[in-house]
């Protein structure tokens, strides 16, 4: 190596230490926010409950942290750390009596409102399952006060402009989908007795961004109100966590007691005590991941990167025609040829059977078991049991890879759905691969959501693709025949071609190594919009201006 490569190496080597040293001494800021993603309403003649379901958040970032995340390219910042060190989540009820006495209630903590509701001596009860590692713990109404109900086992426990003005989910139960109650003997029990409820997310009012839910007890009626944030416009906003759900949740009604109260109101971020942070981090964050663990990793790659410096032009020559090698080695097409259990020895037959028996329950029936076979020279042998659900019109999909020469894959499961004008929407509750950045496409949205059951993954899909259709005014394909499903297939092998011609490696090949690294922390969620975001508020802005020409 010649004095001038040197110091182009030493240059660039102190510049990229300096990068490291500043993202990771410069005094932070630790913050804590709390949202409102989900709140839970029933309500009959005598008494109302209320569950809100409330998500306390830590961040830790610094100065240099808060610019990066202006920019274009903010959603890196991601990979600097402390975008999300922990996450609380708390159950907060309230009673409402025929009084009209509003009483509250913080539950211990484990407290969850996903199980199973039903009634027993005549009061509201949850069960939850158990699920994973979590422990979690229902409740239930003993006319005072909420006492503990444990999990049972999963086997035993029932699947499951203007302001808006809002019916209970109970009033429509032939013709929507029951996000709450999905046992429907369940939902006859509760609607003998007098019971209603509504499932709430501050996305109720639509456009208005607010929406009010009357109800009546006692021959008094209260008005729930929810207020939700518009979409955000800005890099830094779109990625800040309390711009999501239930912004302000208000209740009133002449026979209310105390008057009118509001019974959570999001406020911005909290600035806390590095000591009182840590130790929530601590308490609530997930072990064995620190974000100065991604650094030293950065460090280590980039020092063996410098000694091999020699090998630069290999590297650029790779760089070159590494888009060429991935064109060649995508699938053009798929076929479907039919599998059974017994040709895949490693198959987890107790997952598979577990998943279908739970998408069974939740209304979806089989339509075939094959491999997706490409005509691609790296295709991986696979399992995959096709699954339709006539009256949501989506498909569930339960897969398992067998890659050559490693083990098996963990069996995952997903939710697609064709939408007009040739939008796609995809939910899965895998860890999203690094490389599936590069076949990203504009009109396709995805969401993963890692160790979520099925119940809880079709609900967020199925929320989801109601709120796109309504932001772009389209409908879902009703579809459901096998064909549609190979159509979509095969469509999918050619816009992904299409999407990794159009791709600048350049900037891609970075992104993919950067998302492996931020993949070494499990999310409870990954979101990929394209450009729903961006036609939804062009959509939006059209109608404002045509409203505005016909005043």
């Amino acid at each position: 190596m010649n004095r001038t490569k040197a110091i182009i190496v030493g240059c660039v080597l102190l510049l990229f230490i300096g990068v490291v040293a500043a993202f990771k001494f410069w005094p932070k800021k630790y913050e804590i926010g709390q949202t409102l993603p989900q709140a839970l309403v029933f309500w009959n003649d005598q008494d109302a409950f209320l569950f809100l379901n409330v998500s306390s958040t830590g961040r830790s970032h610094n100065f240099l942290q808060e610019k990066f995340a202006e920019t274009r390219y903010g959603y890196l910042a991601v990979l600097t750390g402390g975008y999300m060190d922990f996450g609380k989540q708390d159950v907060v009820a309230f009673h409402l009596n025929s009084a009209g006495e509003l009483e509250r209630f913080v539950m211990p903590e484990g407290t969850t409102t996903t199980g199973a509701w039903s009634l027993v001596s005549g009061q509201l009860q949850l069960t939850p399952a158990e699920y994973g590692t979590r422990p979690v713990q229902g409740f239930r109404w003993d006319g005072s006060r909420f006492i503990s109900v444990p999990a049972a086992p999963s086997s035993r426990t029932v699947q499951g402009g203007a302001d808006s003005a809002l019916n209970a989910d109970d009033e429509n139960e032939e013709t929507e989908q029951d996000y709450v109650v999905q046992d429907k003997a369940a939902r006859q029990q509760l609607k003998a007795a007098g019971w209603h409820y509504k499932f709430l997310n501050g996305y109720e009012g639509g456009k208005s961004h607010q929406a009010t839910l009357p109800i009546t007890v006692a021959g008094s009626t209260y008005n729930l109100t929810t207020e939700s944030s518009p979409f955000a416009k800005s890099a830094s906003d779109r990625f800040d966590l309390l711009s999501v759900g239930i912004k302000v949740l208000r209740v009133s009604g002449d026979k209310l007691t105390s008057g009118a109260q509001v019974l959570f109101n999001r406020t911005s971020w909290q600035e806390v005590s590095k000591q009182e942070y840590e130790r929530l981090r601590k308490q609530y964050g997930r072990p064995g991941y620190r974000s100065h663990f991604q650094w030293m990793w950065l460090v280590v790659l980039a020092g063996l990167f410098l000694w091999r410096f020699g090998g630069l032009l290999e590297a650029l020559i790779t760089l070159l025609t590494v888009k060429g090698r991935v064109l060649k080695n995508m699938a053009t097409s798929y076929s479907f040829p039919p599998a059974t259990v017994s040709q895949f020895p490693l198959l987890d037959v107790a997952a598979l059977d577990r998943y279908t028996r739970e998408l069974e329950a939740l209304g979806f029936t089989r339509l075939l078991d094959f491999s997706l076979v490409s005509d691609s020279s790296l295709s991986i042998p696979n399992f995959c049991r096709l699954l339709v659900h006539t009256r949501h019109h989506c498909f569930a999909t339960v897969r398992q890879f067998f890659p050559k020469g490693k083990g098996p894959m963990a069996l995952s499961f997903g939710f697609e759905s064709c939408l007009q004008n040739g939008w796609t929407l995809g939910f899965a509750n895998n860890k999203p691969q690094a490389t599936s950045s590069l076949i990203r496409r504009p009109k396709a949205i995805g969401v993963c959501m890692p160790e979520a059951a099925p119940s809880e993954v079709l609900q967020a899909f199925l929320k989801m693709r109601d709120q796109v259709c309504l932001d772009l005014g389209i409908s879902p394909v009703n579809d459901d025949t096998l064909e549609a499903f190979i159509a979509k297939t095969q469509r999918t092998a050619t816009e992904a071609r299409e999407a990794v011609k159009q791709k600048s490696f350049a900037t891609g090949l970075p992104e993919v190594y950067a998302r492996k690294l931020s993949l070494m922390k499990t999310k409870p969620e990954y979101v990929w919009l394209g450009d729903y975001p961006k036609e939804a508020e062009q959509r939006k802005q059209g109608m404002g201006s045509f409203a505005a020409g016909a005043r």
